[in-house]
């Protein structure tokens, strides 16, 4: 029975041989190999369309949406580490960052020298607050650079830069920056970045070379020469800030049609103007309707009404701002400060309270501060000391605040 058994087998296998070397049997296995072609093509072509569609969603900010489409690209082909880069591109673009992180370590999984999982990694780091360790995984990614820099290593650098900002590695931000200027050629931007960097470090010349260079490039807008002023300013250098405002009144180096809208041009002119003590055109060119809704003209605004004597409606416009819908701890700010300014101390201490009850902790140390100038400016020594101690509490104790703790104690005794 068994040898009967294989010699149909023998026999099977010989006809099925014999079919296939025949015409028709030749025919047979070509629409075989040409339908498992076809279907791998049909598999390779969906799983590739649902992520297409889901970069189109991230372009226009459909975050949740791709997410969708790229997690089924992924069940179509989950050893590609690509769907997941994209994947974590996508829960980075709705603030999901924890989410995002996972998914490039994923792409990681498949691919360890992947570049875009290590910027992913990089700037889902960077907006947690993780500033050394996002600039660990940048330099990663910058580390399986190729042969030619393409824009991702120039988005790399720019996370990087603000990241050693963020940790006040001014020094190193500033060779970021000289690197982007290597690569990207002289620019503008690059310059204001790299001469602010400066500031910080009190390199005056380094800054305003940087600075020089900026503002003589084709192109500027009002926003380039008041950030240059407000860098400078920080630094204390307000008479070469000034400058650099005073620029903006000289033909040739704005030019305000390609910056931004004509309210945004006019806020800065406005802006300038005040800086510059021409306080009757500011409130001129801040004054109007259209700039109703615009916080940082409706700023300079009240400081230009206080300037031109004009109290009354300066505190309307505090007013406006901190009884607004929106109103942030920096409004509470300034109602107080208008309000120290002008021997209203006792007022001011009402809102700096009432700002302190409404905001979390990472908006009040302006306004604990403030109170303990607002209690000194009407005398109560004690109220202010308790106020310095608990803003030390919260935020630790500077040169400035153990100066002001030593003065204090000197007025209570």
């Amino acid at each position: 029975m068994l040898i009967n058994k294989k010699a149909k087998i023998q026999y099977k296998k010989k006809k099925i041989l014999e079919y296939l070397k025949s015409r028709n049997g030749r025919i047979v296995i070509i629409a075989a190999v040409a339908a498992v072609i076809l279907f791998a093509g049909i598999h390779i072509w969906n799983r590739d369309s649902l992520a297409r569609e889901g970069l189109e969603l991230c372009r226009k900010g459909e975050y949740a949406e791709a997410q969708a489409w790229f997690k089924n690209a992924i069940i179509a082909d989950n050893m590609n580490p690509e769907y997941y880069n994209y994947l974590g591109l996508a829960y980075l673009g709705s603030q999901e960052y924890e989410d995002a992180a996972k998914q490039f370590q994923l792409a990681l999984n498949l691919d360890e020298e992947s570049q875009p999982a290590y910027r992913g990694l990089g700037i889902a780091a960077y907006k947690t607050g993780d500033y050394e360790a996002s600039i660990g995984y940048l330099n990663q990614a910058l580390d399986y650079s190729g042969i030619r820099i393409s824009d991702m290593e120039y988005d790399i650098l720019w996370y990087r830069a603000d990241a050693q900002k963020a940790l006040e590695n001014y020094e190193g931000a500033a060779e970021t920056y000289g690197i982007l200027l290597e690569l990207e050629g002289d620019t503008a931007l690059c310059r204001y970045y790299r001469g602010s960097m400066y500031c910080f470090l009190d390199k005056k010349e380094a800054a305003m070379a940087d600075f020089d260079a900026a503002v003589k490039m084709k192109g500027n807008g009002y926003e380039l020469f008041w950030n240059i002023y407000d860098s400078m300013a920080q630094a204390g250098w307000t008479k070469e800030a000034e400058e650099y405002l005073k620029l903006t009144k000289m033909p040739g180096y704005v030019d305000s049609e390609k910056n931004g809208s004509a309210e945004e041009i006019r806020r800065y002119q406005g802006m300038i103007e005040f800086v510059c003590k021409d306080y009757k055109r500011a409130i001129e060119l801040l004054s109007l309707n259209t700039m109703k809704n615009d916080e940082k003209a409706q700023v300079y605004l009240a400081l230009a009404y206080e300037m031109n004597k004009d109290s009354d409606k300066a505190l309307q416009i505090y007013l406006e701002q901190v009884n607004a819908e929106n109103a942030g701890a920096a409004d509470y700010n300034r109602i107080a400060r208008y309000l120290m300014r002008n021997s209203q101390g006792e007022q001011a201490v009402k809102y700096l309270k009432k700002g302190i009850k409404l905001f979390n902790q990472s908006d009040l140390k302006d306004l604990y501060y403030n109170m303990v100038s607002a209690y000194e400016s009407y005398g109560a020594y004690e109220e202010a000391l308790n106020s310095l101690i608990k803003y030390t509490s919260l935020y630790g104790e500077d040169e400035a605040a153990a100066h002001e703790k030593a003065f204090l104690k000197e007025r209570i005794q």
